[in-house]
């Protein structure tokens, strides 16, 4: 019983101390020594204005109206932070030996002010008072009747003893200003610290929705007085954000300044960086390796492993931050690399509705005014969405909106690809191209773009081309350029020409020589005058245009029977029309006129029985032979065609 009534007599001797403390005590004077602490660690004035009384609970201490914090010297801009309220919480226990220790403080709504200036200050480095930190040597703390604020150094001596056990700031707003560079604002943010003790870790937890979905970063800093220092010190921080992890274990300082090892994982990808105001890669993402900042603003990633759709990559990267957008030079490799475009993607032909098109949906290219610098890219093999692609050494650079792709190797159905690609944001969006491919073998190349395996050979080809617009449909109309194709000996299986032009349709391969043509692009219109294939015994040729834009085609192919003298006999087909459903037409007016010198009307008979004879014709009773011959012809090559483009 004696031990239990001194327990209630020491809590009461208690209580009556707080009390009398608190008496003793007003809140402006608990508020002045606050101001002191806070000026002894950071050599900044924490001002109160208005009424300032006692709180009582839920933590004993002082509740204030609006306060301040200020800011660097060379500061223009007012306070660091200003909040409409305050409370500050002190060591009950402390207080009655006569320390005042600031335990809790909460701020309603501030507005906070971070600052960098153009030769690298920043207003949140708070080492203004780090010679008193530093020296440990406490002599306790201020008096009751010390309020001056010149005393703070020697207010200082009880730094050794702070401990912050809540720091809670709630609905916040945080303005970011580069002089002469990044303006940002934040709202809605929150964060919570517990520092229990000045030679132990301080938890920051921070919250905020800067992009609509929740972040929230949670950091272990194992010496916070090394920070306040200018120093580093070892830290954990792990950022969460649409259902994705990033965490970092090393070593930070304000300065900023880190090095340590980065690790992300993100399920869902395109989740993660939406949450941080970024665009990204869809589907599951990892990454580690090791990360380092330095005090100039540069970003090192070595050892770097990234696994995203499916691929595992190895990059090594510099990010300089200093200029208006950040520099890259970066390096990535990867053994294979896969890439499968979405059904219906952006550029597509649309079929949805109506006549087949370009897709007329805005590009949007505003990626390339991101970043400046260089990337190297190398694999050792590819597959871009089903066509495959052998080593590969390519370089991207980027400057202001402008990036330039050069193809320095790129094996590519037993070819070689060279050529160099580029694409411009900086006033409206253009693309330029110049190729060149070397020996591509054609059955497999165009097996894998057009499904269709009835060539074979090898083909070497340029193309050079310009254009400018806003969706795909306008730079399919916009186009400009030339080019030129040259294929040597090689078949086209499934129609023999020689056999066709002497009534035979059963079938076979055409064996050529040779077969070369070059063409022109203005406005969306490819035209071309001078295709040119031989074969043993006969030739073709081919003239007509293409419309790029229009999906539309209106050409002239001419297969003709070579002798002695000349073109014995010359068939003009007609191609015209839509991509999707062109009509097939001999002409055989033309045909007439092109295989005899002498008017035709003084030579009609003779050359209907030729025809008859080389086509080996039987008509129809009561057919002319004009309709026979049309008839056969066209059927003839209709069935030609299909033949070539693997029909029945």
């Amino acid at each position: 019983m004696k031990i239990i009534r001194g327990l209630v007599a020491a809590v009461l001797i208690l209580a009556i101390g707080a009390v009398v403390l608190v008496v003793a005590l007003p809140g402006e004077k608990i508020a002045k020594l606050a101001a002191d602490q806070v000026k002894a660690m950071t050599g900044r004035d924490l001002t109160f204005e208005g009424k300032v009384g006692i709180n009582w609970y839920p933590v004993l201490g002082v509740s204030t109206e609006k306060v301040s914090f200020g800011n660097a010297e060379w500061s223009e801009r007012g306070p660091m932070f200003t909040a409409d309220k305050a409370v500050i919480g002190v060591d009950v226990m402390a207080a009655i030996g006569g320390d005042i220790r600031i335990k809790n403080v909460e701020l309603f709504a501030p507005e906070v002010l971070l600052e960098k200036t153009a030769d690298g200050r920043v207003n949140w480095d708070l080492s203004g008072g780090k010679a008193i930190a530093a020296s440990g040597q406490s002599e306790g703390a201020p008096s009751s009747g010390d309020t001056s604020a010149s005393s703070a150094p020697e207010a200082s001596s009880g730094f050794e003893n702070f401990a912050l056990e809540r720091l809670v700031i709630s609905d916040a707003q945080v303005r970011y200003i580069e002089h002469g560079g990044a303006r940002q604002e934040l709202s809605g943010v929150s964060v919570q610290m517990a520092w229990p003790d000045v030679h132990k870790a301080a938890d920051v937890v921070i919250e905020a929705s800067p992009f609509g979905a929740p972040i929230t970063l949670d950091a272990v800093v194992a010496a916070p007085l090394a920070l306040i220092d200018g120093g580093v010190s070892a830290v954990e921080l792990a950022v969460e954000a649409g259902g994705g992890t990033a965490n970092f274990v090393g070593r930070a300082g304000i300065a900023p300044e880190a090095s340590g090892k980065l690790t992300v994982s993100a399920p869902d990808a395109g989740a993660f960086f939406a949450a941080l105001g970024a665009g990204g890669p869809e589907g599951t993402l990892e990454v580690n390796g090791d990360v380092t900042l330095t005090r100039d603003r540069v970003i090192s990633l070595r050892g770097g492993q990234v696994s995203a759709l499916g691929n595992d990559l190895a990059v090594q990267a510099d990010i300089d931050l200093k200029g208006i957008r950040p520099k890259v030079v970066a390096q990535v490799a990867t053994q294979s690399l896969r890439f499968a475009a979405k059904d219906g993607g952006e550029g597509a032909a649309d079929e949805s509705a109506g006549p087949v098109g370009w897709s007329k949906d805005p590009i949007n290219a505003s990626a390339l005014g991101l970043v400046d610098g260089t990337v190297s890219f190398a694999a050792e093999a590819m597959d871009l969405n089903g066509i495959p692609f052998g080593k590969t050494r390519a370089r991207v650079e980027i400057d202001r909106a402008r990036a330039v792709a050069t193809i320095q190797e790129l094996e590519a159905f037993e070819g070689a690809v060279t050529g160099t690609f580029v694409a411009n944001n900086r006033s409206g969006f253009s693309m330029r191209g110049d190729l060149k491919v070397a020996q591509i073998a054609l059955q497999p190349f165009l097996a894998a773009t057009a499904d269709l395996d009835k060539f074979t050979g090898k083909a070497d080809f340029e193309s050079r081309f310009l254009s400018s617009g806003e969706t795909l449909d306008a730079l399919m109309n916009n186009m400009s350029g030339d080019g030129r194709v040259d294929i040597g000996r090689g078949t086209i299986e499934g129609i023999d020409l020689d056999k066709l032009l002497r009534g035979d349709v059963t079938g076979g391969t055409t064996v050529f020589n040779s077969m070369v043509a070059t063409w022109t692009i203005s406005d969306g219109v490819l035209t071309n005058d001078d295709l040119l294939m031989k074969l043993s015994r006969l030739s073709a040729t081919g003239k007509g245009t293409v419309g790029l834009g229009l999906r539309t085609i209106d050409y002239v192919f001419s297969p003709q029977l070579d002798g002695p003298d000349g073109p014995r006999l010359i068939v003009p087909v007609k191609i015209k029309g839509s991509w999707s459903n062109p009509s097939v037409v001999p002409d055989l007016e033309k045909a007439l006129k092109n295989s005899f010198d002498k008017d035709i009307k003084e030579v009609e008979d003779e050359a209907k029985q030729k025809l008859e004879k080389e086509l080996g014709l039987e008509k129809q009773e009561g057919q002319s032979t004009e309709d026979a011959i049309k008839d056969k012809l066209e059927k003839e090559a209709l069935r030609g065609l299909q033949n070539l483009l693997g029909g029945n």
